[in-house]
């Protein structure tokens, strides 16, 4: 019997895992997929989650392994080249690991802390109680045996098509269409001066560093352009970065890493994150364009709130469910002014100078929750006023 099982070992799972085990929990962390792999993800990884990153320790183990940290963003707006600071978005640490480092790194810290990672496991159903409680999983592991654990928390931390949302088909606070679509690939060689946004009409164009010469470079444009991006995603993305002729040439010179990584998320979602024995984290509960590049930090974010919620009441389940709807509702509170900042945003239909509009007041919003985790939050409940 454990005290929580987490579905889903990558940035929002190993995370919660982490901070359930430090505070002295038993927990088990299962994940279909192997350790070193990529995920289809921004990479990017904000100011308050970098801050978390550190807070937890994982930020020095990071930089050790040669993911850069950096501040000003440099920018082509419509073919006029600025940086965050030229237009008075202040420059805060931030960081873009490539999945294989960042979710590795999360993992092996969880199981240090305590935490049994098992990997290459499948979930095949999450179970009930005779009062039909969430209490645990059936699990299959890579030779087909098939096994049953039991927890007072089963938490879904399975991304976007996490099986525990199918299970307890939480309510939706939104649904939106998504109208954007993306394309990137890694590449070794390449001489990176810090992250790097392209605004063009319609096109959105990041380069996030990724390791001393390594980076993540692609672009994102609107969905109707998905079959012509499907054809001849090579063709497609130096297109789409023409417009910045001396970028192209420092790709150009560099070296391609692996295949094209494209796709479509047609929907984007803000659900209830609890219920009798469960609850969601990462974008199990919250998905949005990835265009501000905020996914991997609502991540943090929610682990951090939804640790503090099972640390709360956990052995008993009428207080349990107490702390985790009071998760939900500061997880609600939390992320949905970026949340709804980055629906209004992510139109693909933008001029450059009105793009960057939209994006620095998004940037104003992430700001706010830098300054919540630097004061020491989240928190699940809002700690007491100084007298």
């Amino acid at each position: 019997m454990y005290d929580a099982i987490i579905v889903g070992a990558r940035c929002a799972g190993s995370a919660t895992g982490l901070l359930l085990a430090r505070r002295g929990h038993r927990v088990l962390v299962v994940d279909r997929a192997t350790f070193p792999s990529d995920a289809f993800s921004t990479h990017f990884v904000t100011a308050p989650g970098t801050a978390l990153l550190e807070r937890w320790g994982v930020l020095d183990r990071l930089k050790a392994q040669g993911v850069p940290v950096f501040g000003n963003v440099h920018m082509n707006v419509g073919g006029n080249r600025l940086t965050t600071e030229d237009v008075g978005i202040p420059v805060d640490p931030m960081c873009s690991p490539r999945r294989t480092d960042l979710d590795t790194t999360l993992a092996a810290l969880a199981a240090d802390a305590g935490v049994e990672v098992r990997l290459g496991v499948s979930v095949t159903d999450v179970l009930r109680d005779d009062s039909g409680r969430v209490d645990g999983v059936r699990l299959r592991d890579g030779d087909g045996a098939v096994r049953e654990e039991r927890a007072s928390i089963v938490i879904g931390a399975d991304g976007r098509t996490s099986i525990v949302a199918r299970s307890v088909e939480p309510a939706e606070r939104d649904r939106h269409d998504i109208k954007g679509t993306a394309l990137f690939a890694y590449f070794d060689d390449f001489d990176w001066r810090s992250a790097e946004i392209g605004l063009f009409d319609d096109t959105f164009i990041f380069v996030f560093p990724t390791a001393a010469r390594s980076a993540c470079i692609g672009s994102a444009t609107h969905v109707d352009n998905e079959a012509e991006v499907r054809a001849d995603p090579e063709a497609y993305f130096w297109k789409v970065l023409s417009p910045d002729p001396e970028l192209t040439e420092r790709v150009r010179a560099a070296r391609r890493d692996g295949r094209w990584r494209l796709g479509e998320v047609p929907y984007g979602w803000f659900r209830r994150a609890s219920g009798p024995g469960w609850a969601l984290v990462g974008d199990a509960v919250a998905l949005k364009d990835p265009l501000p590049g905020h996914g991997i930090t609502d991540s943090f974010l929610g682990a951090e709130l939804l640790a503090q919620a099972v640390d709360e009441d956990l052995g008993d389940p009428a207080s349990l469910d107490v702390s985790l709807a009071a998760y939900d509702s500061a997880l609600w509170s939390l992320l949905r002014p970026v949340y709804e900042a980055t629906i209004d945003a992510s139109t693909y239909d933008w001029d450059p100078n009105t793009a960057l509009m939209k994006i620095a007041g998004v940037n104003e919003l992430v700001r706010n929750e830098l300054a919540i985790v630097r004061d020491g939050g989240p928190w699940l409940r809002e700690p007491a006023a100084a007298s």
